[in-house]
């Protein structure tokens, strides 16, 4: 949908550079193409939620989706504006995690800096586990892949 792929353009370049280096790794900034698959989730499998804000101009203020990875599970990323973050991280990952289940994927899992406490947080809410730990070779930081039941209740 062409709103959504405006909408993912204007969250993804809004974001800080440390945001954009949470969800990217890096400084990068995602070219149409990337945005048009991120609106096509089902091409690889996976699903993916929107967080609109109505009114005079409709805000895309988040955004979650998994892609199935070769051995059945989800690979998960999560975005949010910095104004809406605090309640719409773990309502969106709850039901990413819900969707994940109804559609038979065991887990989700995510590489995910270890300076990213709010990320981290948010896992271990949610019971995550941390299944391997390594350097992102681009800066040489400490990236932590975890994992949380996709069928597993909310806390």
């Amino acid at each position: 949908m062409q709103a959504d792929v405006d909408g993912l353009n204007a969250l993804f370049e809004g974001l800080s550079d440390e945001d954009r280096h949470y969800r990217f790794f890096d400084q990068y900034h995602p070219e149409r193409e990337f945005l048009e698959q991120m609106t096509r989730p089902e091409n690889e499998g996976g699903y993916r939620l929107v967080a609109v804000i109505s009114g005079a101009e409709d805000a895309l203020v988040a955004e979650a989706g998994y892609a199935i990875m070769p051995d059945g599970h989800g690979e998960f990323g999560l975005t949010i504006a910095a104004g809406w973050r605090g309640w719409l991280g773990p309502y969106l990952l709850d039901a990413l995690a819900a969707a994940a289940a109804a559609r038979g994927v065991p887990n989700l899992q995510a590489d995910i800096l270890l300076d990213n406490a709010p990320m981290l947080a948010l896992v271990a809410c949610r019971g995550g586990t941390t299944l391997d730990t390594m350097l992102n070779r681009e800066d040489l930081s400490e990236v932590v892949r975890v994992a949380i039941a996709a069928a597993q209740p909310a806390r």
